[in-house]
């Protein structure tokens, strides 16, 4: 499975009224969590400006909760989200015209979601280090893009530290993520083009750490994709072929359908 497209819609503003993206399940990965209607509290300033002669309903902003469920039977896990909402002119929902003034909505803004979604798929074959990585990365993958991108490239170093490219030199200092990947890189001459994707990680994390950084939750999704574009080629294309392999192995040469 890909990186949920679904989270690029849960990263963007979700209109009131309208349908919530389906994500995959976290627990089951077989099913897609529905949200129901979420329950909001407006914040004490947007409540106290309501008495000011200028209020409008475009000042009404607070925070929300919503729970969602996996629609798998046999799973049927409960996911919780937080966020904030406002309020602003309706851009997707219908509306009555009759109704007299500009039409609002509320536009709900997610900040936390547990158990948090799987920003990219986990190949069976990662080791226990890229699994923890890439849940790491998911747990902050709303609240703080910029940690979930350095966690992100974090997880690409997991992968390097996995196969024996050490993070430090004979000295004790640490050797920068670049030195890594070249190194792993030139011990195999198969490994240039899956080195690429990782040196893109590893810019995407560079801007994360960076304290001015204005990376978005789709951004890192992006990145993300690069990453889970390189544990295919690395994990799940050899797995596939092994297992091809198996299955021609267990029909021998000579046998017929």
């Amino acid at each position: 499975m890909p990186v949920d497209p679904a989270l690029s819609e849960l990263a963007k503003p979700v209109e009131e009224g309208l349908p919530w993206p389906r994500p995959a399940c976290p627990s089951c990965r077989t099913g897609y969590v529905g949200f129901a209607k979420p329950t909001e509290d407006e914040s004490h300033s947007s409540a106290s400006a309501r008495t000011h002669w200028a209020w409008d309903p475009e000042w009404i902003n607070g925070t929300f909760v919503v729970r969602g469920q996996c629609e798998n039977p046999d799973c049927q896990q409960v996911v919780h989200g937080t966020g904030d909402y406002r309020v602003d002119y309706a851009q997707k929902r219908d509306f009555d015209e009759d109704a007299g003034g500009p039409p609002y909505s509320k536009y709900y803004n997610v900040t936390h979601l547990h158990p948090p979604m799987l920003l990219m798929p986990i190949p069976k074959s990662a080791p226990d280090e890229v699994r923890e990585g890439v849940l790491r990365a998911s747990r902050v993958l709303f609240a703080d893009p910029g940690l979930a991108a350095t966690a992100l490239r974090a997880t690409m170093e997991r992968f390097l530290t996995s196969e024996g490219i050490s993070g430090t030199r004979t000295n004790g200092s640490f050797r920068s993520a670049h030195d890594r990947i070249e190194e792993w890189r030139d011990a195999d001459p198969s490994r240039p083009s899956v080195a690429d994707l990782f040196f893109a990680v590893k810019w995407l994390g560079n801007v994360g750490t960076h304290e001015d950084s204005d990376l978005t939750s789709i951004e890192v999704l992006d990145g993300a994709r690069v990453l889970d574009e390189a544990f295919h080629r690395l994990f799940t294309g050899p797995d596939i072929e092994k297992h091809a392999k198996s299955i021609n192995d267990a029909k021998g040469p000579d046998r017929q359908p």
